[in-house]
């Protein structure tokens, strides 16, 4: 890397160091997190009962979700940001019940999980889940001409039913994975089951299959980036460095194997720049992660929605509208009878894994449902096509204009990863691990 590219990421660096210092001593002078586990009432002026008028008594909305370790499992607990809508949506006198089927991570799961929220009438479906069961779930609602909206699924959307995506597409998160990497003449691929994103440039790959040695490929990687293999027992002589080290490393894989590989790399003090898939955003990367013994760091960055805990530092209307989702969720936490999805854990041990992308998912609903004035699927998906949602209707994360199937407006960006609470919810009995994932700032 020449000297000037070199000083452009150290200054990018400490830029984003300084950003996270100054919006984590920003939220402690706000929030109050301790005294608010204790009953403090929320913050004066946030928003977070959320009315809508003309919702039809008895009207129920279905979310799917993938349980157990199947294709789709990391997300089931970021999908308990729809109960926090459901309940501001009650706080305001609108009951909105929320019916949720497992689709096992398997095409006919995803086909049965839909076949049995239609039966119960639901006016709409938000499918909590990605993997390759989605177009399953999507055909069925079609059938049905149930809509569905895809918060976490960056897959191609073939559906001839009415379907919108709420998050990134492939071709954005692909993006700004290239983003990430600016700046990098010899990136690494680490493919632990994902692939290469396309339109994303790497010198060299390694594939990393699962119950393979991370240790193993930790020592080669290191090698790869410029470490020196260490003596060994046995007296072989250390491989020697390669010439060209690799000076970034792009990780794809579920967010378990990314966890494992991160883990393995930290302890092989590989410290070139890590750029994982978009899967580690999900809760179930950071337990992994925790769980291995691996740390959040600076060096770790992703591509998602800038749809993260942190834009509720934001002093504008999208700020205001993030604040609420996290208002309304740390009040659910305090109701000792709350429950999850299911209803078999207390919500408050899920609190930490909620998130704005399925709680925007059920906002846009119940907001077709009211201008509707109808539960009938048919007219939701109707009114549905012709909204654009943002903060003033509730929604968290970005915009939403409906009247495309890829409904959010504005672009994937970089995200980087941090071990500190912002102190924005409580983190549950259930062991979270406390880590936020922070936009990139801009730099002049």
């Amino acid at each position: 890397m020449n000297s000037l590219a070199t000083r452009r990421n150290l200054i990018s660096a400490g830029v984003v160091v300084v950003a996270v210092a100054a919006v984590i001593a920003l939220s402690v002078f706000l929030f109050r997190p301790a005294d608010a586990a204790k009953g403090d009432p929320v913050e004066a002026g946030v928003p977070v009962a959320l009315s809508a008028a003309n919702v039809p008594a008895g009207t129920k909305l279905g979310v799917v979700l993938t349980h157990g370790s199947g294709s789709g499992a990391a997300w089931k607990d970021a999908a308990q940001g729809a109960a926090v809508a459901a309940h501001r949506f009650s706080l305001a006198g609108t009951p909105v019940t929320l019916s949720t089927a497992d689709d096992r991570g398997t095409a006919e799961g995803a086909h049965k999980a839909v076949e049995k929220l239609v039966s119960e009438n639901v006016a709409g479906i938000v499918v909590a889940t990605d993997g390759p069961q989605v177009p399953d779930a999507l055909s069925a609602a079609a059938d049905a001409g149930v809509p569905v909206l895809l918060p976490y699924d960056a897959g191609k959307i073939e559906s001839a039913g009415p379907a919108w995506r709420t998050g990134p597409t492939q071709a954005q998160l692909s993006k700004a994975l290239s983003s990430a990497l600016a700046g990098a003449r010899r990136p690494l691929l680490i493919d632990a089951g994902g692939g290469a994103p396309d339109s994303v440039d790497v010198s060299a790959s390694i594939s990393f299959e699962p119950g393979a040695d991370p240790e193993a490929l930790a020592a080669d990687v290191a090698r790869r980036t410029g470490v020196a293999e260490p003596a060994k027992a046995d007296g072989t002589p250390p491989r020697a460095p390669v010439a060209k080290p690799a000076d970034a490393i792009l990780l794809t894989g579920s967010p378990a194997q990314q966890a494992t590989v991160v883990h393995a790399l930290q302890s092989a003090n590989v410290a070139v720049p890590l750029v994982l898939a978009p899967g580690a955003t999900s809760p179930a990367f950071a337990a992994e992660l925790a769980k291995a013994g691996g740390t959040a760091s600076g060096r770790l960055s992703t591509a998602g929605a800038d749809a993260t805990d942190a834009a509720a530092l934001r002093p504008d209307d999208s700020g205001r509208a993030m604040s609420g989702f996290l208002a309304g969720l740390r009040v659910l936490a305090q109701e000792p009878e709350s429950m999850n999805l299911t209803g078999d854990v207390p919500f408050a041990d899920l609190a930490h894994a909620a998130d704005s992308r399925s709680h925007d998912a059920v906002v846009a609903l119940v907001r077709a449902v009211s201008a509707a004035g109808s539960n009938d699927p048919a007219k939701v998906a109707q009114v549905l096509g012709t909204l654009v949602l943002g903060p003033a209707e509730g929604i968290a994360g970005g915009a939403l204009d409906f009247s495309r199937p890829d409904a959010l407006d504005g672009e994937a960006v970089v995200l980087h990863l941090s071990d500190q609470d912002l102190g924005l919810r409580p983190q549950g009995s259930s062991g979270g691990a406390p880590v936020s994932w922070f936009a990139r700032p801009a730099i002049d």
